[in-house]
C-alpha cells in the first residue's frame, strides 16, 4: 500500500487529504499514510447492467454463488440455537450457533419434500419441518424420520442437510455457496491487517434497519462509495465536508476492496470562502455558540469534540492518541460485492445491499450501527432490526437519530437514477476519472466473475 505519485492526476481543489494528515502532529497509523490511484481508464457501464433481466439472471448464476457474503453479526446469534435467515434471489440459509464456538450455514429445505425448515429467525432446539416431522439436529444430522419404516432408502450418513461454507471476520459471518472458493482470509486480501487498529468484534449492534429500495442493488452501493455528490444531495454538509477534496484509493491487484477518505471540518470547494467558526458551527445541530479557539482550526476543534466523547467510551489517554482523521474522516472500505464499512471512529457504520427477488429494479438496503464496547464494560445485547416498508422514510427508525434524514436524501436519487438509465441515451454511464473510480473498480471486478463461464 504505498504511496503513488499519480494520486492527483487531474489537479484537484486542495488541500488534498495527505496534506490534512501531514498537519496533524500526532503519529499517523500506517492505515492511512497510503493512497494509490489505479488508473482502470475512462468507460462507463452499459445502463442494461442495471435494468437488464438478463444481467440480473446472470448475477445470481455466476456472482452470489460464488463470492464470500456477510450473512450476519455474531452478536445476532449469541446461544447456541439461535439462527437467521440469510437469503440471496431463491437461496435461503439457516445461519445457525450449533455448539458455544460453531456456526454453520445449513440449507433452508426439508430434504423430504423440500418444505422450508424455518420462515424467521429464532432459536431452537432442533430443526423440525412442519410439514410431516422430519428432524435434524443443529449441526444438520438427521435426528428423527417420521415412519422409518417406510423410509428404508433413508440413513443419518444420506439425510444430512447441506451445508454453505462459513467464515468469520470482525465479528460478522460470512457464507459462501461455493465449496471450491478460495477461503474467506485470502478473499478479503489486506482488510484483516487494516482493521487490526480498529478491530470489528471489539463492537456491538446498536441498530441494524432494513428497507426496500426501487432501484437496482449496484445503484445503490455506488451512492455510498463517493463523495461527489454531497453538495447537491446532502447541501447541509457540505459546509464542513470537502467532497471534492476526497481520497479515492483502488489497489492495483486487489479485487475485492477499495477504500475513501472524505475529509471533514474543511468546507467543500463548492463552498466558497468560510471562516473557521462556521465551518464548526455547520458541523453541528444548534452550534451557533462553538467558536474555534484561537490559532487553531474548524477541523482540530471537530476532533478535539470527538476525543473529548472517545475518552468516556476507550479512556483518555487512548482517546488522546486517535488522530483528527480517525476521530472525524469519512474513513469508509467498501468489500465485494455488497458490504460497506467504515473505518475509524468518527461513526460506526455498515451498510449491506442485495437484490430482491427477481425484479433488476429492487434491493434491501440495510445499515448497521456497530460502536465500540465501552471499555471495562460488558457487551451490550444487540438491537432488534427493524423493518421498514418500501414507502416509510429512514426517520422512522429513530435509532438512526439524524442519519435517516440523510438516507432519505440519498434514496430520493435512487429510483430516479434507475428509471433515468431505461431512457438513457447512449446507453452507458459516463464517469469520473477520479471520484467515481471506484464504481469503475466494482464493475471491472463484477464482470470478471460474470465472464468466468459465459
Amino acid at each position: 500500500m504505498a504511496d503513488d505519485a499519480r494520486l492527483d492526476p487531474l489537479g484537484r481543489p486542495f488541500p488534498a487529504v495527505q496534506d490534512l494528515l501531514r498537519a496533524d502532529p500526532r503519529p499517523q497509523p500506517w492505515q492511512l499514510n497510503a493512497a494509490s490511484y489505479h488508473d482502470i481508464g475512462l468507460g462507463g457501464v452499459p445502463a442494461t447492467q442495471y435494468t437488464g433481466q438478463d444481467a440480473l439472471a446472470a448475477e445470481y448464476a455466476r456472482l452470489w454463488p460464488r463470492v464470500w457474503q456477510m450473512a450476519c453479526r455474531e452478536d445476532e446469534i449469541p446461544e447456541v440455537g439461535d439462527h437467521i435467515l440469510y437469503e440471496i434471489g431463491d437461496r435461503s440459509l439457516i445461519v445457525v450457533r450449533s455448539a458455544a464456538d460453531e456456526i454453520r450455514a445449513l440449507y433452508n429445505a426439508c430434504l423430504h419434500r423440500g418444505r422450508q425448515l424455518r420462515d424467521c429467525p429464532g432459536r431452537v432446539a432442533k430443526f423440525r419441518c412442519p410439514f410431516h416431522g422430519f428432524t435434524w439436529a443443529l449441526d444438520g444430522q438427521l435426528q428423527e424420520t417420521p415412519t422409518p419404516w417406510d423410509f428404508p432408502h433413508v440413513t443419518d450418513g444420506n439425510f444430512r442437510l447441506p451445508e454453505a461454507r462459513v467464515g468469520r471476520w470482525g465479528g460478522f459471518v460470512f457464507v459462501n455457496f461455493d465449496q471450491a472458493a478460495p477461503p474467506l482470509e485470502t478473499y478479503l486480501e489486506d482488510i484483516p491487517s487494516i482493521f487490526e487498529r480498529w478491530p470489528m468484534e471489539a463492537r456491538y449492534t446498536a441498530a441494524h434497519v432494513a428497507r426496500p429500495i426501487a432501484c437496482n442493488w449496484k445503484l445503490a452501493v455506488e451512492a455510498f462509495v463517493e463523495s461527489f455528490h454531497v453538495t447537491d444531495t446532502h447541501p447541509q454538509a457540505a459546509s464542513y465536508i470537502g467532497d471534492f477534496n476526497t481520497q479515492y484509493d483502488v489497489w492495483a491487484g486487489k479485487r475485492h476492496y477499495s477504500r475513501m477518505i472524505s475529509p471533514r471540518g474543511i468546507a467543500s470547494p463548492s463552498m466558497g470562502e468560510m471562516t473557521q467558526d462556521e465551518i464548526l458551527q455547520s458541523s453541528e445541530p444548534n452550534g451557533e455558540s462553538l467558536r474555534v479557539p484561537e490559532g487553531e482550526t474548524a477541523r482540530r476543534a471537530m476532533a478535539d469534540r470527538r476525543r473529548a466523547v472517545l475518552a468516556t467510551v476507550i479512556g483518555a489517554e487512548e482517546a488522546e492518541r486517535v488522530t483528527d482523521s480517525e476521530a472525524i474522516d469519512t474513513i469508509q472500505y467498501w468489500i465485494f460485492p455488497n458490504l460497506v464499512v467504515w473505518w475509524g471512529l468518527a461513526a460506526p457504520i455498515v451498510y449491506r445491499f442485495r437484490p430482491l427477488g427477481n425484479d433488476p429494479g429492487l434491493c434491501l438496503m440495510e445499515a448497521y450501527l456497530l460502536p465500540l464496547v465501552p471499555k471495562d464494560k460488558p457487551r451490550p445485547k444487540p438491537a432488534k432490526t427493524t423493518h421498514l416498508d418500501i414507502e416509510q422514510s429512514w426517520t422512522d427508525a429513530k435509532e438512526l437519530g439524524g442519519l435517516g434524514a440523510v438516507f432519505d436524501q440519498d434514496v430520493s436519487n435512487l429510483w430516479a437514477v434507475h428509471k433515468g438509465l431505461k431512457s438513457m441515451r447512449g446507453g452507458a454511464t459516463t464517469l469520473a476519472r477520479y471520484q467515481e473510480n471506484r464504481i469503475r473498480h466494482f464493475h471491472d471486478v463484477l464482470r470478471g466473475y460474470l465472464d468466468r463461464d459465459a
